[in-house]
């Protein structure tokens, strides 16, 4: 996968998808002025269980997006979504992680409860995959951009499957709104910052 190569490709659609957009004194992210509504979704997880965007009303939401043959950007990600976990210890009670797939073809069940398993987050985080008729919408609104599977196709080996797309980090409140927005360079302490602002007063 080339999503580094695709930041900047990125932060220009953000740019232009978040007018207004500006760095609040709150947040290490990117702060969206105003925010942003969220799209609705409605996934299986890595249990096999729906999840809907809607039904997490009143808890912080990290969002991004994965898939689990990648072997660089995003196992850098759940790296960095593992960290954010042990940091909030008993305040991610209150706060849901959710990565959803770029690669529906591959992505079953199965897959993506081994994965959870393999970087153990099974039981901290939804992985969530679906149709791609499910799921094309949303990663065009959430500025994953063009997903390009299988273009490593002339390659052999282990990395000759992959799939190019950008590896926005989005951070939704508790009323659904997008607030705060990183690339895949984001740091796991500035992240659990910004939950931390969200959640407010313990």
């Amino acid at each position: 996968m080339k999503a580094r190569s695709r930041v900047g490709w990125w932060l220009a659609a953000l740019a232009i998808a978040g007018a207004g957009c500006s760095r609040e004194p709150a947040f290490q992210g990117t702060a969206l002025t105003p925010p942003r509504a969220t799209l609705d979704f409605s996934l299986t997880d890595q249990f096999g269980q729906g999840v809907r965007l809607s039904d997490l009303r009143g808890r912080v939401v990290v969002l991004t997006f994965l898939y689990t043959s990648c072997t660089d950007t995003c196992e850098l990600v759940t790296r960095k979504l593992q960290a954010v976990a042990d940091q909030l210890g008993a305040e991610r009670q209150a706060v849901s992680l959710l990565a959803v797939t770029v690669d529906p073809a591959r992505d079953t069940v199965p897959r993506i409860a081994a994965y959870s398993r393999k970087w153990g987050m099974l039981d901290r985080w939804h992985f969530l995959t679906g149709s791609e008729r499910a799921l094309h919408p949303l990663w065009r609104y959430y500025w994953v951009g063009d997903v390009e599977p299988e273009a490593a196709r002339h390659r052999s080996g282990p990395s000759a499957y992959e799939v190019r797309h950008a590896s926005p980090v989005q951070l939704i409140d508790r009323a659904g709104r997008v607030r705060v927005a990183y690339s895949s360079e984001f740091e796991p302490a500035a992240l659990a910052h910004d939950i931390r602002v969200l959640l407010g007063p313990g």
